[in-house]
């Protein structure tokens, strides 16, 4: 077989060095530059390439294998729609595992794979954690673990053809990645294929849009909203208390994952106590609503993976009274931020803004008489947070953009975040 790999990151770079050790011919698309280390690959494996450009040359293959990040309406893969699938469909055709589940939504899902692997292994099962996150899906060739837990992307589900998933959860959907999909309806329609390859199907039962989109059968179990007791950190779920000793699982946004996660294993044949055992040790992944320093009784909160209006929403959710004062930054999605700036009312007393998004919002807060500040980097956002700040306020970077207009990642956004309030540490040492 002949396969066109359109993209040549983590993904493709893994399945490509696969299907030659196989013996299938590979052609590789890349619109970015290669570098010297990957040309002397590609060439190493006899494979060849263009750069700088997608052209019809892909269309030639046999099967097309696009990147998450090739957009809906790429006017030369428009042109072999029919050939095109993913890294997911392709080892999994190859060979299926044997079990898989499959995590899905716009808020959420890293921390909910990653909780369930916790879960597994603490249990002593053998897992992978690949998809959206942890190792690329390719290297199942070579591994035979009993469960694979895949963090899926609306962009993977839309060009996936047919994935066999025998848990798909969906966590939520709000609207997301609107500077890709061109409307909110093809966004939903887009997560909502992982009940068209799942056998058995877990949704949010709270969540409107998800509801009032499918159609309910006998295959779908919802989880529900967890009630949560501050004075005892008792969790109510399915007519019980169960008490909770890991903070870190007490967020607004946690104690969601918590509960898709105590349906997951249900259906598993897990009892909740055994789960919840086994998440006194987990520990979130990072710049997720993470406590960076409290310096003179003010706290620096990096939650720099907000990278959606409706992420910040949840972050500011976690706050009673006005004692946020809130950093945004990075590139936005093209959202609706009006449910937001709502929001920011009556948890925010002061807001800092820097990069693109601040064109897309700063009108929108002068319109509405919210208090903010224009700013040009991360140095000066945290340092005039502090100023302003006084015992009891929290500093919180949950940016509601991409971080592509200035990191390189929502990572290198958050390290920033932490270098520079380390450094008041030092001035305050």
């Amino acid at each position: 077989m002949r396969y066109a790999l359109v993209g040549y990151g983590v993904g493709n770079k893994a399945l490509c060095a696969k299907l030659r050790k196989i013996g299938h011919e590979v052609f590789v698309s890349e619109t970015r530059i290669l570098s010297e280390d990957e040309r002397s690959q590609l060439l190493n494996m006899n494979v060849q390439f263009e750069e700088g450009k997608n052209t019809e040359e892909i269309c030639k293959a046999d099967i097309v294998v696009v990147s998450p990040s090739v957009k809906h309406d790429h006017p030369v893969i428009a042109n072999c729609l029919k050939k095109v699938v993913t890294d997911i469909d392709v080892i999994f055709n190859m060979k299926k595992p044997r079990v898989v589940i499959a995590v899905t939504g716009s808020n959420g899902k890293t921390t909910t794979c990653n909780m369930i692997f916790h879960v597994l292994k603490s249990n002593g099962k053998s897992a992978y954690l690949c998809g959206n996150i942890g190792e690329p899906i390719a290297n199942l060739l070579d591994i035979d673990p009993e469960y694979v837990v895949l963090e899926i992307s609306s962009f993977q589900l839309y060009w996936s053809k047919k994935i066999p998933i025998d848990i798909g959860v969906l966590l939520n959907i709000e609207p997301n990645h609107l500077d890709w999909h061109p409307t909110l309806q093809h966004y939903i329609d887009s997560k909502l294929k992982i009940f068209e390859f799942a056998s058995c199907k877990i949704f949010n039962g709270s969540d409107e849009l998800i509801k009032k989109n499918i159609n309910i059968d006998l295959t779908y179990h919802a989880f529900e909203p967890l009630f949560f007791d501050s004075s005892s950190s008792n969790i109510k779920y399915d007519g019980k208390n169960y008490f909770v000793s890991n903070s870190a699982l007490l967020t607004r946004q946690n104690l969601e994952n918590l509960s898709a996660v105590l349906k997951i294993f249900s259906v598993l044949g897990y009892e909740p106590d055994s789960v919840l055992k086994a998440l006194e040790t987990f520990k979130p992944p990072k710049h997720r609503m993470e406590l960076v320093a409290e310096i003179r009784g003010i706290s620096f909160i990096d939650d720099s993976k907000a990278t959606s209006a409706a992420a910040t929403i949840s972050a500011l959710e976690n706050f009673a009274g006005k004692n946020v004062i809130l950093i945004l930054s990075g590139k936005s999605k093209n959202e609706d931020y009006s449910a937001l700036v709502k929001q920011m009312k009556s948890k925010v007393k002061h807001t800092y803004i820097f990069g693109e998004i601040t064109s897309m919002i700063e009108n929108i807060l002068r319109a509405e008489k919210l208090p903010f500040t224009v700013v040009e980097n991360m140095e000066q956002a945290v340092h005039n947070a502090f100023e302003m700040g006084v015992e009891g306020d929290v500093v919180l970077l949950s940016p509601a953009g991409a971080s592509f207009d200035l990191y390189k990642d929502y990572s290198e956004r958050g390290d920033d975040f932490v270098r520079v309030v380390k450094s008041l540490m030092g001035a305050e040492g």
